[in-house]
This record gives C-alpha cells, structure tokens and sequence, in this order.
C-alpha cells in the first residue's frame, strides 16, 4: 500500500472559514470501522460527497493518516492539516499547520492520497479521541492557476466507540523501528559460545516480542557465512545456544528458525532476524606460492572484521602474524611474510581502522602447523592469522 510520496507546501491560513469546496460527514452518519489483517489495523470513515479517511497501522511502519479523494481533479500543489474544535463547541482555532504528502499510485485505481505520518499522525489520532476535527486544507491548479482552497474534515463524532479496540489491534504488531532495533548483531568474543550481558539483554526484547505478537517467529543466521564451511561450525553451535536461550524465555521451539550460509534480510514484519557475529571464520587468509595479494572475498571478511572491531572491540588492537611454508630461503620467506601482513594492514586501514591500533608480526618458515613434507601441510603453513588483543 505504498506509493510515489511527494512534499507539498504548507498553506498559512487567514483564518477565514470560506472555501470553494467544503467536506465533512454529517453528525448522524458519522461511523467509523476497524478491519484487520495479518499485519495490519485499518481504521476508516466515510466522507459524505467525497471518499474516505483513515489511519493505517501496517506492522513495522510508521502509523499513517489519509484523505482521498473517490474521483480524479485537478492536480493538488499545496496542502496542511490542522486541528478544528467541534463544531457544536462556540468558535473554533487552528493549531500549527502540519507537513503533509501527496501519496500518488497508492492502489489499481490510482486515486493520489494527502497522508501524513508518524508523530503527526498519532497527534492526529491523539485528537480524535478528544473530540477534536483534524482538517485537511489543500488548492488544486489547472492551466489557468492556483483554484479555491478546498477543506475536508474529519469528524470525531462516534470515534470513542472504536478507538479502544484500534489501541488493541495496534498492539499485536510490530510498532515502528521495533524490527531494526531486535534486528542488531549479537557478538560473541572469538573462540567463545558464552552469551554476554548484551547479547542476553537482546535476546530477552525479542523473546518479549515474540510472546506479545501472535504468529511472530525469529530466524537464526550469520553475519559471517560469506566465509563459507569455515563460518558454519562456529555459527551453529553458537544458534543452537541462542536458541536453547530462547527456549528458556518462553519462546516455542517452532517459532524458532536456524539457517546457515548467506540469507537476505527478511522483508515479513513478523519475522525477527537474530544475527550471530563472531571473528573466527575472518581470521584466517591462505595463500597460494609466493602470493601476496588479497582476493575479492578476503577483502570482504577485512571489512566484516573492521566492523566486528568498531562495533564490539573499539578500545583493542588488531595483530596480523604472517607465515610462509619452508620452500625457499629464510631470508625471501620472511620477506613474503612481512609483505603479506602489511598488505592486509594496509586494507584494514583504508576500511577505517587506527593504523596505530594494527600490528604486523612476520615469523616467516619459523612456526610451521602442520610439516612442509607435503603440500597439504605447506598449504596451511602458508597463512595470515588476524588476532584482537587487549
């Protein structure tokens, strides 16, 4: 139900009550009506003569209030909304003009839409129950200029009926910026399957999310699998973990989803990604005979890596130590070793890291892993290994 969004210009009122076109639902037909959907809570009311309003609550969005119009006119160029005392109440005032957007291609008919959003909308809503008119005030343009201001009101009358109910229906999902805020990482320390105070606190707002939504459901992935078989041996026993945890917080076992390798973020507002970051699957590059250069997908872990520092690790240090097999001279091996670890340094700096907080150890042949008597072995001797310190 989204569309093109355009910003108009807000009208400074004269406080005349004159306008070419005024709108507003009789008193004794005013009805408003709540439908609901999977992830959604639709309050609405006819406007006799005219269309419809209505607050939209879609879940994981911003709340919305609408106008629209049931026939096409001329272009809108202007537009506000304000608050109108009841007209039964003596007199009337405005309150400060609201922005407003012209929501254009919202449906198959094509109707455009003046919507505002968010915090205005909720003033909007604020208003309503206190009996109060939100009024759009908007001027149309055609080939021969700007047209008298048109006035649409949205009555109040009735609105104390539904409104509590509206409060429920909004409750069962998900309020707006929820998702992205349950959707952070969770970091595990390198080597390390224990939950820390962060990642439990995390867990314990899904968990209540969970309990509170109906039908909601949480998927386990990492944030690390672009490392392949390495990432997933890490990464499922730490999910399992995460998962037991949830468990325990009273989240059923089959809302609870683990998936290893790379997964796009989920679009569904009521599902919650739970992302799993560790450094052990980054923190390892092998090379090929005398190469020193980074690949496409090494660089690509360095980055994940500089995150990984930043966003959990900002106060230590990064120490890359650079080996080589035994094949050649010491004296070239430790060369290669040395060229390989400030290659790596290198990037790392130029991806944001304090070249004062990255160290390069060379040992060149001298800390072998596995014995140079076979390739295999020279394969695995032929590594840089990323390690935090501090």
């Amino acid at each position: 139900m989204t569309g093109f969004k355009t910003f108009l210009l807000i009208i400074f009122l004269t406080g005349s009550s004159c306008y070419a076109e005024y709108y507003s639902t009789p008193l004794f037909k005013a009805e408003w009506k709540l439908n609901k959907g999977p992830s959604y809570c639709l309050l609405k009311q006819d406007i006799t003569l005219y269309g419809v309003a209505e607050f939209m609550h879609q879940s994981g969005r911003l709340l919305r209030f609408s106008i629209r119009e049931n026939r096409f006119k001329p272009e809108i160029v202007k537009a506000s909304l304000s608050v109108d005392a009841s007209p039964w109440i003596h007199g009337s005032f405005r309150d400060i003009d609201h922005l407003v957007y012209l929501d254009q291609s919202v449906d198959i008919q094509n109707y455009p839409r003046l919507s505002v959003y968010g915090n205005t909308a909720e003033i909007m809503l604020d208003a309503l129950s206190q009996g109060m008119f939100p009024t759009f005030t908007y001027v149309r343009a055609d080939v021969g200029g700007f047209l008298p201001e048109t006035s649409v009101a949205v009555s109040s009358v009735n609105f104390s009926k539904i409104y509590d109910q509206f409060v429920e229906c909004r409750k069962g999902h998900l309020p707006s910026g929820l998702k992205t805020a349950l959707e952070k990482s969770l970091f595990f320390k390198s080597g390390s399957k224990q939950l820390s105070s962060r990642v439990l606190s995390q867990l314990n707002d899904s968990a209540s999310y969970l309990k509170e939504v109906q039908n909601s459901r949480i998927i386990i992935v990492s944030d690390t699998a672009i490392a392949g078989s390495r990432d997933k041996r890490w990464f499922l026993k730490r999910a399992n973990i995460i998962s037991e945890k949830l468990n325990k917080l009273g989240v059923e076992k089959d809302s609870i989803t683990i998936r290893s390798g790379i997964h796009a973020a989920t679009t569904d507002a009521k599902t919650i990604q739970l992302s799993v970051f560790g450094p052990d699957a980054l923190k390892a590059i092998y090379y090929r005979k005398g190469n020193t250069q980074l690949t496409q997908n090494e660089k690509q872990r360095l980055e994940l890596l500089v995150y990984y520092a930043h966003a959990f690790l900002p106060t230590s240090k990064l120490i890359i130590k650079s080996h080589t097999d035994s094949k050649g001279s010491r004296a070239n091996n430790l060369k290669i070793s040395q060229k390989r670890g400030d290659e790596i340094k290198r990037y790392l700096v130029s991806k944001g890291m304090d070249e004062n907080k990255v160290l390069v150890k060379a040992y060149g042949e001298s800390k072998p892993v596995k014995s140079n008597r076979f390739p295999t072995g020279r394969s695995q001797n032929r590594r840089a290994i990323i390690d935090f310190a501090g």
